[in-house]
């Protein structure tokens, strides 16, 4: 039984194939080894699931930037809605278990510790556009499973995400951070997304999820959080300044607090969710970070400068 999984290199994708030869997948402008090329704006998803015998699908593909979606209205609509409706219409008809990737940006940020059953109010083009999706699929499908996923972050200092690239910027000398205090959601590590995807596609299990980690945290706290497990003569340069969100110029609007209740979805799984400092402490340890910025140190410390 083989699992397609539809965008492949974006940042989740990467992660999800990384060391995982059950899964074929789809690439468009970042070539992947072993990627299948596919244009969502022109290519049939029908050829691929014929070719391969696919059995199920997971949805990753958009354009997920906001700044995007704002910017190039029409054609990340084309994109994100028009042609995402016409592969899971393929799927529909072949009775195909499909996951889609919706986004937290579904909701308006107002409360926080948000429920599957509390309404959807998007403030941004990118949170319109994935629950036009989410009401296509759950008024013309039965087999499929929505996750609204949060944030990831991984223990790769390559992936891109929340604590890596705070780290690989520690490595490469920065020391000063302006970061946003007021804007919370609930990250979730990409190894315990790993494990929920497998367990979804073993049983197929169906209905709408709240995917994100146990911590309703802002990207200040993650900081702070990770601070912790750095020594003293490591961090004792690093300033880290609380800003509020609305500092940052965005083309679109932000929600405050995209926060999820995961409740429903902890009762489906057989493991509890990881905590952000419990592995943000392992990979600081596995990667050998404190020693590397002291090695560092001291070797620029020892480096002869001429005038």
């Amino acid at each position: 039984m083989k699992t397609l999984i539809i965008g492949g290199s974006g940042k989740i994708g990467v992660n999800l194939i990384k060391n995982n030869n059950s899964f074929l997948y789809t690439y468009y402008s970042n070539k992947i080894k072993g990627g299948i090329k596919f244009d969502i704006a022109k290519d049939k998803i029908s050829k691929i699931i014929k070719k391969y015998d696919i059995k199920s699908v997971i949805f990753l593909g958009a354009i997920s930037d906001p700044n995007t979606c704002f910017k190039y209205k029409k054609f990340s609509k084309k994109i994100n809605v028009t042609n995402t409706k016409k592969i899971l219409e393929y799927l529909i008809k072949k009775k195909i278990y499909f996951i889609f990737f919706s986004s937290e940006f579904i909701f308006d940020g107002k409360k926080g510790n948000y429920k599957e059953s509390d309404y959807s109010n998007p403030i941004n083009e990118y949170g319109k556009q994935k629950l036009e999706i989410e009401k296509f699929i759950e008024n013309k499908a039965e087999h499929y499973a929505i996750f609204r996923i949060a944030k990831t972050y991984g223990n790769n200092l390559e992936d891109n995400t929340l604590v890596s690239n705070y780290l690989k910027s520690l490595l490469q000398g920065k020391r000063k951070f302006n970061v946003a205090y007021d804007q919370f959601f609930s990250p979730l590590y990409v190894e315990d997304l790993k494990k929920i995807l497998s367990h979804f596609l073993k049983y197929e299990i169906k209905g709408i999820y709240n995917v994100g980690g146990p911590d309703r945290l802002s990207r200040y706290q993650i900081l702070k959080k990770t601070e912790q497990y750095l020594k003293k003569n490591v961090k004792k340069n690093i300033k880290i300044k609380k800003t509020k969100l609305e500092t940052f110029k965005y083309l679109d609007k932000r929600p405050l607090d995209v926060s999820m209740n995961t409740k429903k979805i902890q009762k489906k799984l057989n493991f509890r969710m990881s905590k952000l400092s419990v592995i943000v402490k392992k990979t600081i340890k596995n990667l050998k970070i404190n020693e590397k910025i002291i090695k560092k140190k001291k070797k620029n410390k020892n480096k002869f400068i001429f005038f």
